[in-house]
């Protein structure tokens, strides 16, 4: 009796308790985390007044890139993994949805009882020596179990909304891997293009430098030089040879990668890119010096970055946190449940359904976590870790989304300079050879001078390669720091 007093008082405590902190603290929504940003990037674009896409790889124009995007999002596996695990989070929502309905059971059972010796008004007789018979009977019953929880804490209804944002962070956690996708089959299909330009470029001023030492050699032998200008095109040629295998490799690997962001084996693969070679001559890059800017979005705001994939992903880990948390101070607090029980039992199959043969019984079960307080002050605690944990997360993600987004700026600004430099130095390049093109014919100037001009010409323009896939890189790092590219206008 002393034992069951205590226990009362204990529950009653806690009831008390309960009242005053679950309406703040169990039953209202989460805090939004408040993060103040900067109005504006560290890095201002002066671009134009145009209209860029969300689709941002068509502003490339080009027809092959375009279609190898699609493919990318409709074919690459790891992101088609990723959205199957939105369905696979979305199945815990319906499932702790399930705890809002009560625990219905049906049971039936038919036993044979056996009673020697048992003599009742129901079952009686005598055996042939007088004592008393050996008594057999069946019972046959029939039972419907109930049973309820009270979400009296709100302990299931947080689960449920603790389940919809974790189904959230696996959506914007797919939309992460979908912007990366995206990303890495743009950059990569640039570098396969550029690879090609250079390959070729190369190999002109392999084949350029190869006579010159041709010529050289010719000199060395007649004795009208020294063997200087012929070890240096050696060495030039085989610096050549070296840039030249590199590239080859480094088109074959970007291009198997190529082929795995689009869910493809390398040996099927086959890629047709359109030849840029022309561009660059005549316009001393792909677009020219000018046609970048409007490849960039004008007057970009900072509150953009706020709903960048990652960073909604974290701010949607805080929300789930800040539910665990509330579910895990609700097992400080009894757990009510109502329980009923309804069925028939009878030794008679005939008459089993009889309001005589009827069982029922209703109650109402208080359990108090007395025992396992350090247990749940164990998951309390760490579900307060996670969350202040998760807080940092999120801050974090906000800071470094400025910071990528501030790099790209960056990078573009100054890889935008350094393409017009390459570009006069291709302009004055290509006048130089042409004049002295002009004086080898007209034998005012030896082949050696046209062909080391030659290779200046070919220099220049191989560097402008690079760097026009650069400033691409930067464009695409820009979208991507932006999270440009998951919906489309």
């Amino acid at each position: 009796m002393k034992i069951n007093k205590i226990l009362l008082l204990l529950s009653c405590a806690a009831f008390g308790s309960a009242f005053m902190l679950s309406g703040c603290s169990l039953f209202s929504r989460p805090k939004k985390i408040e993060v103040k940003i900067p109005q504006k990037f560290k890095y201002a674009v002066n671009a134009g007044n145009i209209s860029i896409k969300n689709d941002w790889w068509k502003n490339f124009k080009d027809k092959e890139l375009n279609i190898l995007v699609v493919k990318a999002v409709k074919n690459n596996l790891s992101y088609l993994a990723a959205v199957k695990n939105i369905q696979v989070a979305e199945t815990y929502v319906s499932q702790n949805e399930s705890n809002f309905f009560p625990v219905v059971n049906f049971t039936f059972s038919s036993t044979r009882n056996k009673l020697p010796g048992y003599e009742t008004s129901i079952f009686s007789g005598k055996g042939s020596s007088g004592s008393p018979s050996t008594v057999i009977y069946n019972l046959n019953q029939a039972g419907l179990n109930a049973s309820y929880e009270l979400d009296v804490w709100n302990q299931v209804n947080n689960a449920v909304k603790q389940a919809k944002a974790n189904a959230a962070v696996s959506k914007e956690n797919a939309e992460v891997v979908k912007l990366t996708l995206i990303s890495n089959v743009v950059q990569a299909y640039f570098q396969i293009t550029a690879l090609k330009e250079s390959i070729k470029n190369l190999r002109k001023q392999y084949a350029a430098q190869k006579e010159i030492l041709n010529l050289n050699a010719i000199q060395y032998k007649d004795g009208l030089i020294d063997a200087g200008p012929v070890e240096t095109a050696k060495t030039n040629i085989e610096i050549l040879k070296t840039d030249l295998n590199d590239a080859i490799k480094l088109k074959d690997i970007t291009k198997n990668t190529l082929a795995y962001y689009l869910g493809e084996f390398p040996e099927k693969f086959k890629l047709q890119t359109y030849r840029e070679s022309k561009n660059i001559k005549n316009g001393g890059g792909y677009y020219g010096g000018s046609g970048y800017s409007n490849l960039i979005p004008p007057n970009i705001p900072s509150e953009i970055l706020t709903q960048r994939p990652d960073v909604k992903e974290a701010e949607y880990n805080v929300l789930s946190y800040a539910y665990a948390k509330k579910e895990s101070l609700a097992n400080f607090f009894p757990v009510l449940s109502l329980t009923g029980n309804y069925g028939y039992a009878s030794p008679g199959l005939s008459s089993f359904i009889n309001d005589t043969n009827s069982l029922w019984n209703f109650g109402l079960n208080i359990l108090a976590p007395i025992f396992n307080y350090k247990t749940n002050t164990s998951i309390y605690k760490r579900s307060e870790l996670q969350y202040k944990q998760a807080v940092l997360n999120y801050r974090n993600a906000v800071i470094n989304a400025f910071s990528e987004t501030d790099n790209a700026l960056a990078s573009y600004k100054r890889d935008r300079k350094i393409l017009k430099s390459y570009e006069n130095n291709l302009n004055y390049s290509i006048k130089l050879f042409h004049i002295y093109r002009i004086q080898y014919k007209t034998g005012i100037s030896s082949k050696i001078t046209y062909l080391t001009y030659k290779l200046d010409m070919l220099n220049a323009e191989y560097n402008l390669i690079n760097q026009n896939l650069l400033l691409r890189e930067d464009v695409i790092g820009v979208y991507n720091a932006l999270g440009m590219g998951l919906k489309n206008n």
